[in-house]
């Protein structure tokens, strides 16, 4: 005859590792979803700001509508981070016409991770991404 071992207890250790665990994949599994999400909206965003600054016809109405557009863009999708930075070249506009020229945007973003809970993971994380832009090869420029 076989002797049964005592098992009181072991549903609570079985809950005091498992649970802890179950909360640390879940938090780095949101942490790589907001990471991910982020990304993309500020990559959509430097394109769409890339784009309606080729529409101006001088470098600084390019340079504050790339800007006005990126931050709008961000906020109408609610993007899960703040937006740091939104850099416009538009020293394209300077080549005269018949020229090719870019113009580039490179948007910056915090991510904040500090809500979660996953031990190891920084406070913040920055996403970025840039885009270019052709400018109409023969439509009148201005600095």
């Amino acid at each position: 005859m076989t002797r049964r071992r005592d098992e009181r207890g072991a549903v609570a250790m079985e809950l005091v590792v498992l649970v802890p665990m179950l909360m640390m994949v879940l938090g780095v599994m949101t942490a790589g979803w907001r990471l991910w999400t982020a990304r993309t909206q500020v990559s959509d965003a430097a394109a769409a700001a890339a784009r309606a600054a080729t529409l101006e016809s001088s470098g600084q109405a390019a340079a504050e509508r790339a800007r006005l557009v990126a931050r709008a863009d961000l906020e109408t999708v609610k993007a899960e981070c703040d937006p740091s930075s939104v850099d416009v070249d538009t020293s394209a506009f300077a080549t005269p016409p018949g020229q090719p020229g870019k113009v580039r945007v490179d948007v910056t973003c915090r991510v904040r991770l500090s809500d979660l809970i996953a031990p190891g993971l920084p406070g913040s994380w920055q996403v970025q991404a840039n885009r270019e832009h052709s400018l109409d090869t023969f439509r009148e420029r201005r600095p």
